[in-house]
């Protein structure tokens, strides 16, 4: 396997964890745009999202809004979040495999626009988070989703949200 993303969902590569289920896999970004910096991955492989069943992508974004909901429970993008997805080399995928970036922003942070993000991804590449800060956050968003399921008077997120 070639694909980076199909190396961490098969468990071959390490990756720190806040989400998975039989169709997808939610892990820290290694090189985070800020705290909490999330990709969720679908486990079946495709570059384009029209590549997978319009089910699976409505799964992945609603794994995207569940860790959304978390990120804010902690504080983290309060004033905001990046919800991204770069569909296809044109644009601006860094890996030919579907994922939706969930990316808190804070108040005074310096990405302003989708090509400052561009910049950023190009200046960074090559110096990954440390891992224990990685774990730290994963297990904070795992905690916290954990809680919301658990509450069953919660109004956060349910499946038909």
């Amino acid at each position: 396997m070639s694909c980076i993303f199909c190396q961490i969902v098969a468990g071959e590569l390490p990756a720190s964890i806040a989400h998975e289920d039989e169709l997808c896999i939610a892990f820290m970004d290694i090189h985070p745009l800020g705290r909490g910096h999330v990709l969720v991955v679908p486990r079946e492989h495709g570059v384009q999202c029209t590549e997978v069943s319009a089910e699976l992508m409505a799964h992945i974004f609603r794994v995207a809004r569940r860790i959304l909901v978390a990120q804010r429970q902690l504080g983290w993008g309060l004033p905001g979040t990046h919800i991204l997805l770069n569909d296809g080399a044109a644009a601006n995928q860094t890996v030919p495999h579907i994922h939706v970036h969930v990316i808190p922003r804070e108040k005074g942070d310096t990405l302003r626009s989708v090509a400052r993000l561009t910049l950023h991804v190009t200046r960074i590449f090559g110096q990954a988070a440390p891992r224990v800060e990685l774990e730290r956050q994963a297990r904070s968003l795992r905690d916290c989703m954990m809680a919301m399921m658990a509450d069953s008077d919660s109004t956060a997120v349910t499946d038909r949200d």
